[in-house]
């Protein structure tokens, strides 16, 4: 497998001697938006530092120290990037956001500045920090527009 991937990042004109860490996305890609955050099976986190769309379980990453330069043997600009991430639920049931509040098992809120429909019965939302900040919200697996988790 790793030969392969040499070969192919060789072909896509990158030096074998180029890269050094080769990564696995922890669970579905669903391609490249420019900040969109992946957690890789190492408690890092990939950071799509440009527009790529293909789907793809548990993808390999290749990267040159930090940077990113193909997923799934497909040329990608990311970033690989420290951060943490923890998981709660929401209390109860669900049904989307509609610009309201939710509180969460932890003690914590789902802020929702957006609208969509969804139900749910205790989703499970994963929250990804990367610099002190909220970078992304994952409800049942899935990236959500919008949303935001705060304290009390």
């Amino acid at each position: 497998m790793k030969r392969a991937l040499i070969f192919a990042l060789c072909s896509l004109g990158f030096p074998a001697a180029a890269f050094a860490e080769i990564y696995t996305i922890e669970d579905e890609f669903d391609g490249c938006e420019h900040g969109k955050i992946y957690p890789l099976t190492n408690g890092q986190f990939v950071r799509c530092d440009s527009y790529k769309y293909f789907y793809k379980y548990r993808p390999k990453v290749i990267a040159d120290g930090k940077k990113v330069i193909a997923i799934n043997e497909r040329e990608v600009r990311g970033t690989i990037v420290d951060g943490e991430k923890f998981s709660t639920q929401i209390d109860g049931e669900w049904e989307g956001c509609n610009f309201d509040v939710h509180r969460l098992i932890n003690g914590m809120y789902l802020v929702c500045s957006s609208y969509f429909y969804e139900y749910a019965f205790m989703p499970t939302v994963d929250v990804i920090i990367i610099d002190g900040q909220v970078a992304t919200v994952l409800i049942n697996g899935e990236s959500k527009d919008g949303v935001s988790v705060v304290a009390q």
